[in-house]
């Protein structure tokens, strides 16, 4: 089963919309935007055009202190309800939302706060991909897989089973080549010993 990803965007506060990466993926964007967003730029509306069926706008309509935080909040509150086993992504530098993510996780809900549609694991382009795992197997030892059936599940996890198989492969051969892991004919995984430095 593929997880859905929401993405709500702190457009107050995060201006970016790199919506081009939603392509073929289960994903969907909230743009949530502050009483002053009354035009957008007209880059972005073509974006938000061409990927209609997967961008939404919020309004808050109001320009009261944290108004956007508090729609956003009841946002991401109320699609929980609906999808609870989706992956909940908050656009924002703003830390105050990470007590949202807190709330959520808490309640077994997949939730984070990034910065970037570039920091969500399931919109990462290949070698974003291989640069995040990099630092997951170098840095993380015990959570290391032994085995590449093991590594398959493993790297479906880390991207809310969201890749597509030949995905999976390409980012396997990409650990492969840039030697962060080898494999066995077995099917065993191993670690060069310089994976273990930071």
């Amino acid at each position: 089963m593929t997880r859905n990803n929401y993405i709500y965007v702190d457009y107050e506060n995060v201006h970016e919309a790199d919506l081009d990466r939603l392509g073929g993926k289960a994903a969907h964007v909230t743009l949530v935007l502050g009483e002053r967003h009354k035009a957008l730029p007209v880059p972005l509306v073509k974006l938000i055009q061409s990927h209609a069926a997967q961008v939404s706008l919020v309004e808050t309509g109001l320009a009261a202190k944290n108004a956007l935080d508090f729609v956003l909040a009841c946002e991401v509150g109320r699609q929980t309800e609906i999808d609870p086993t989706g992956y909940y992504h908050i656009l924002s530098r703003d830390k105050g939302f990470d007590a949202v993510v807190r709330y959520l996780k808490d309640r077994e809900i997949l939730a984070s706060r990034r910065e970037s549609f570039a920091e969500i694991p399931a919109l990462m382009k290949q070698d974003e991909r291989a640069e995040f795992l990099q630092r997951l197997y170098r840095e993380k030892k015990v959570s290391r897989p032994a085995k590449r059936k093991t590594l398959e599940s493993s790297i479906q996890a880390a991207f809310a089973k969201s890749l597509t198989p030949d995905e999976l492969e390409k980012t396997i051969q990409g650990l492969v080549k840039d030697k962060v892991i080898e494999i066995t004919e077995t099917g065993s995984v191993t670690y060069p010993e310089e994976c273990g430095q930071p």
